[in-house]
């Protein structure tokens, strides 16, 4: 008896199985039936072919549609059209140099190394303009003891003898100073009092040096802390570069908004809008580079009159010229030593204007018009007829007193 149990209880599942195949196409069509709509319901033009039955079937009456859903795939997505990217800025070749080309030297941290790439471009096309690029792009005033600019600078303009100086500093000042084994902590009395003595300093030797220079301001950062203390540091460049007679740029809203807020963004030299800065929000894209470029550029020629078709209104340097520190620490641009015994070079004694004589050879240098006018302060020989002969009467005219007119 206890068999017979059993072996009904093992055979139970095998009859639903068999039930469950039998009725299987049953409940598939019911349950497809059971999800179309009427046409009435739903346009297609009345056809009531066209009305497309839910996938699941039986399956999916039994247990929900949460089941099956995993195993579906996704829609097909519609892929957005991709952006046209950013036309490249085209490159300039840059012409050879004429070699008696006016010289702009551009010093400074990785802004000045910026600017110095898009005066060059600037200037590509013109020969009589040559563009030195000295920058250091990880210098500043604040690590003196990393770069020195005040002293370095005297040896660059005494090395590169250039005809206009441009300055961009700034960008890699905002830490702390060193002075030996003491920190300064930035934004503190001492730290402005240094820094604003050093840019006093590079001031003050453009100034001694005598040729125009430009100074470009520190330009705005994506950082809002960042961006406040190149504003913090332009109030300390302008004063002392107007005091020594230079030019301060400031390109602050070249790269701003019309609020003053950071752009990464924005109109290049020919008003077309690129990416001016960089993913970082420090550095600058060729087209800011160029940008850069053009702010300087500008107030170059203007106060200059450098560049193609304009008035040169620079005077030529004095290319023996030497910036020299006294005893006394100033500073001094100090000419060629001159012999005054030596004869110049390629010279006669003759004065123009005079008599010519015979060039004298084996004279002592005691004997030669210059060392008897600059040493022993002798005048030279008058020469008859020339406009420092001051001899009365003039040689020629008649003493004899003058006769009466005869009367007819």
């Amino acid at each position: 008896m206890a068999s017979r149990s059993i072996r009904t209880v093992v055979s139970l599942p095998r009859l639903l199985a068999l039930v469950a195949l039998t009725w299987l196409p049953l409940f598939t069509d019911i349950a497809v039936a059971q999800e179309l709509v009427p046409p009435a319901d739903v346009g297609n033009n009345g056809d009531y072919r066209l009305l497309k039955p839910r996938r699941g079937g039986f399956f999916e009456m039994l247990f929900g549609p949460s089941l099956l859903e995993p195993f579906r795939p996704p829609p097909p997505q519609s892929m957005a059209p991709a952006q046209p990217s950013e036309p490249p800025v085209p490159t300039a070749q840059i012409l050879p140099k004429d070699k008696d080309a006016k010289k702009i030297l551009v010093i400074g941290d990785f802004v000045a190394d910026g600017l110095a790439w898009g005066l060059d471009q600037t200037f590509a096309t013109e020969p009589k303009l040559a563009v030195v690029d000295d920058a250091n792009s990880n210098s500043g005033l604040a690590r003196n003891d990393y770069y020195d600019w005040n002293t370095e600078l005297p040896k660059l303009l005494n090395q590169v003898k250039p005809d206009i100086v441009v300055i961009a500093l700034g960008a890699n000042d905002r830490q702390e100073m060193r002075n030996g084994n003491e920190r300064v902590a930035a934004h503190s009395d001492t730290w402005e009092q240094t820094y604003v003595q050093r840019v006093k300093g590079i001031a003050s030797t453009l100034k001694v040096y005598g040729r125009p220079f430009f100074w470009i301001s520190a330009p705005p950062m994506r950082a809002a802390a960042a961006s406040h203390d190149m504003a913090y540091l332009n109030e300390f460049f302008k004063p002392p570069v107007a005091e020594a007679g230079g030019y301060f740029i400031d390109i602050w809203d070249g790269f701003t908004s019309d609020e003053g807020n950071y752009v990464s963004s924005g109109p290049d030299v020919n008003g077309q809008l690129r990416a001016l800065r960089l993913g970082d929000g420090i550095n600058f894209t060729r087209a800011g580079r160029l940008k850069l470029a053009f702010y300087a550029q500008r107030e170059i020629r203007r106060q200059t009159g450098l560049g193609e078709g304009t008035v040169d209104l620079l005077t030529s340097t004095n290319q023996n010229g030497q910036i020299e520190i006294g005893p006394d620490g100033q500073k001094h641009l100090v000419g060629p030593i001159i012999s005054l015994t030596d004869p110049p070079p390629g010279a006669s004694d003759t004065l123009a204007g005079g008599p010519s004589a015979p060039t004298q050879t084996g004279r002592k240098s005691t004997e030669t018009p210059q060392y008897r006018m600059v040493v022993k302060g002798e005048a030279l020989p008058v020469v008859n007829g020339r406009a420092d002969d001051f001899v009365w009467p003039p040689p020629g005219a008649s003493t004899s007193p003058a006769t009466a007119a005869p009367t007819p």
